[in-house]
């Protein structure tokens, strides 16, 4: 049976205004035909008529911690569980992703296999879910930053075998702790933690198996080492200048600027003291940096670390208004967000509407390109080519 959604506005992803009075139809979980105008249809096939409503690409969340709940402190609340338990919270917390219109996430760090589990059940169609890509656990130095959310590996060879044992485990992608950050305490944002020759080898594994890596990166030194070492993604970048980020551009490597974690760390009174002082001493660093990335014309992913301290799932939105406040476009944020994320990601089977795409959607009643607050608004998801009700 054909789904067939017709009188929309089509956002596609790719071109820059809506595409007034088109068409979608799908077949399964697959985009199998879009178009403008009328549509010949039959009896079986079933026909939604959104009537001038815009459909959009499913988002894409590129950094978000699943096994974290958002709350003040997340990590203390994990610390001494049980793997299983952690596990199924992960779960839990994807559907809050997957409820908000977020069909996509990728997940940057996790104890052990426990979102990769998550990954595997939802990829079988055992459960309902978001699509998961995920680094499974991440790579730091002992006692580097998160590194209870990771392993610790010091020297190239360490490096090396812990890499490799992460993409034996299925990683999607391999997750390095390059820097100190902001919610670990005892290191600052700008501390460099994973050398140049750790984190070359971990680069050379992902590629041996042809997978990227994603550096978390807050100061200027270790993001030059992420950029020489031939990363696929800068996280966070903080610190980044003009030259790191004409480098970025011309290496062809994404930013994902995690905008909204900062504000909230530095605002948030419930957050401990230590994590609040030193996301306040970075937060206009870090809008400049972002609005200098935009002028350059870095490719940038949206990423948000929610699950993060004080950031659950619904400040995605927020991530969005701060993008265009940097100086991009709403039709360049909803690309961010979707087909750019997807290309960050490596998936080539959704991210946008065109034919061969899976069916990820949301149906909205007005233009986000006049106004992206719409898309934290009421809205109709389509996961897989199935209207989603959680």
């Amino acid at each position: 049976m054909r789904k067939i959604i017709k009188n929309c506005n089509l956002i596609d992803g790719i071109t820059d205004t809506p595409i007034e009075n088109s068409y979608i139809i799908v077949e399964g979980d697959t985009i199998t035909k879009i178009g403008q105008g009328n549509i010949e249809t039959t009896t079986d096939d079933k026909v939604i008529d959104v009537k001038g409503k815009y459909v959009l690409p499913g988002l894409i969340d590129s950094h978000v911690h699943l096994v974290w709940d958002g709350s003040p402190d997340p990590m203390p609340v994990i610390e001494h569980m049980e793997n299983d338990e952690i596990t199924l919270r992960a779960y839990r917390h994807s559907l809050d992703y997957l409820k908000l219109g977020i069909t996509t996430v990728r997940d940057v760090g996790s104890p052990d296999r426990t979102v990769l589990h998550v990954r595997n059940a939802i990829n079988s169609n055992l459960l309902i879910g978001p699509t998961i890509v995920s680094s499974g656990t991440s790579i730091s130095m002992t006692g580097g930053h998160v590194y209870n959310l990771g392993r610790e590996a010091d020297g190239a060879d360490s490096v090396r075998k812990t890499a490799r044992t992460i993409l034996k485990e299925g990683a999607d992608f391999i997750k390095l702790m390059a820097t100190g950050g902001i919610y670990t305490e005892g290191e600052e944002p700008g501390n460099v933690q994973l050398t140049y020759p750790e984190i070359k080898v971990a680069v050379e594994e992902a590629k041996n198996k042809n997978k990227k890596v994603a550096a978390h990166a807050d100061g200027l030194e270790g993001i030059m080492n992420c950029i020489k070492a031939g990363v696929d993604t800068i996280e966070h970048g903080i610190f980044a200048d003009t030259e790191a980020l004409q480098l970025m551009k011309e290496k062809d490597i994404f930013l994902v600027p995690t905008m909204i974690v900062m504000r909230r760390i530095a605002t948030y009174e419930k957050i401990p003291l230590f994590a609040r002082e030193k996301a306040q001493d970075i937060v206009e660093q870090h809008m400049n940096m972002l609005k200098n990335a935009v002028k350059i014309g870095v490719k940038i992913a949206t990423g948000t670390d929610c699950g993060s301290a004080g950031t659950p799932p619904i400040y995605y939105f927020d991530e969005l208004l701060i993008m265009e406040k940097a100086g991009m476009k709403p039709i360049d944020v909803i690309k961010s967000s979707t087909s750019v994320a997807a290309s960050c990601l490596d998936l080539d089977d959704r991210g946008s509407i065109t034919p061969g795409k899976k069916a990820d959607l949301l149906i909205v009643n007005d233009n986000p390109c006049d106004n992206l607050s719409v898309l934290k608004g009421d809205k109709e998801i389509i996961k897989n080519g199935n209207f989603i009700d959680i």
